[in-house]
């Protein structure tokens, strides 16, 4: 059972690790960018000529230091109301098989060999806390126990054999989850020990392929098996997308303007037209107030939690002209937010009852990848 434990460990630990760099390297909400220069600043700095000062007869004129900047007005933050009402969780998009190919196969072997990497490191911090492994539920476990009785002596994992047994992609054509037999030898960098050897089934998701399983042969089942998105994470993680959705279209005097070029989408070249439509010089301040959301459903997978939800928003738009006069219009709107493989995002916005902005083209590939 520790044999089997192990593999488990290897492939998870590994994935922990990466996901620990992919949190590092998260946008907005994760880390805070370095306040340090950039090399080709330092660089510049350092090759600054020294002035040598020679003293005049003419007199010093003292100057007042220049004022600081005024800060920029901050947009307030939205608080967003999500009903609690129930709605349906569907299993509509379906996985398809792709071919198991020489770029597949290099592709799988990369992100073991990732795997490997991370959890030699992983292993090598000597740690002692499952719950240091940031897992949940058996497989933590398992990869636990698999690190605790591998720790005999300086050890260094490598791929003996692979055989890539699925390999499936979303049907625009993303890596979605791949299952790999996997032979993987546990060798002693002193050569003081033989080798170990286990032989196990691992599973990666995602567009980068992340061993995120391992398969459990004492119940004939995956230790963790497919984690469903629940309805209570997706109205938390929806959140995010609706509030930050509508604060491109938001000022009020005094802030910076938000914008952006994304020109990629249908939907994104249709969201940039309507936001050169909005009169700044009319109304120089825009804001929403008593902000709902409902989503109406989740469109997903049966094997991964990936998918499209669909949500109505309610509130209120108050604008205020260049005389101070406030005007609040109340409105309905409905979008589709996707969750793939980077932050919850709004694709689509109808405009009229079965027209949206998107023209019916998602074009999900070029929005499903992972920018961490």
């Amino acid at each position: 059972m520790i044999a089997r434990y192990r593999v488990g460990v290897r492939l998870q630990a590994a994935f922990l690790v990466v996901t620990f760099a992919a949190t590092a390297c998260a946008p907005s909400g994760a880390e805070p960018a370095s306040a340090e220069p950039s090399a080709a600043v330092q660089a510049t700095l350092s090759v600054q000529p020294t002035l040598s000062i020679q003293p005049t007869a003419e007199p010093t004129i003292a100057t007042a230091p220049s004022a600081a900047p005024e800060p920029a007005a901050r947009i307030p933050e939205y608080p967003l109301t999500v009903s609690t009402a129930a709605f349906p969780l569907v299993p509509s998009l379906a996985l398809r098989a792709a071919p198991i190919n020489d770029d597949a196969i290099a592709f799988v072997r990369s992100s073991i060999e990732r795997y490997l990497d991370m959890l030699d490191h992983f292993r090598a911090t000597g740690a002692t806390n499952r719950n240091a492994l940031s897992l949940s539920g058996r497989f933590r476990d398992a990869v636990f126990s698999g690190m605790k009785a591998s720790q005999d002596v300086e050890r260094k994992f490598a791929i003996g054999s692979l055989h890539v047994d699925r390999y499936l992609v979303k049907p625009w054509g993303t890596r979605a989850l791949a299952e790999a037999t996997v032979t993987i030898l546990d060798k002693a960098t002193s050569g003081s020990l033989p080798d170990q050897t286990e032989t196990g089934r691992l599973r990666l998701v995602g567009d980068r392929l992340f061993v995120v399983d391992a398969w459990d042969y004492a119940s004939g089942s995956w230790f963790n098996g497919p984690a469903p998105m629940t309805a209570d994470e997706l109205r938390q993680q929806i959140t995010w997308a609706i509030t930050s959705y509508l604060g491109t279209e938001t000022w009020v005097p005094g802030s910076a303007p938000v914008g952006f070029s994304d020109d990629s989408t249908p939907f994104w070249r249709a969201r940039q037209a309507y936001l050169a439509s909005l009169d700044h010089a009319a109304a120089p301040s825009r804001v929403f107030e008593d902000l709902t959301a409902t989503i109406e459903r989740y469109d997903t997978f049966s094997e991964i939690r990936d998918g499209l939800a669909t949500a109505r928003i309610s509130g209120t738009v108050a604008t205020k002209d260049p005389a101070g006069r406030v005007s609040r219009t109340s409105f309905a709107r409905t979008l589709r937010v996707f969750f793939g493989n980077w932050v919850p995002q709004v694709v689509d916005e109808q405009t009229a009852a079965g027209v949206w902005m998107s023209g019916g083209d998602l074009a999900l590939a070029a929005r499903d990848m992972n920018a961490a």
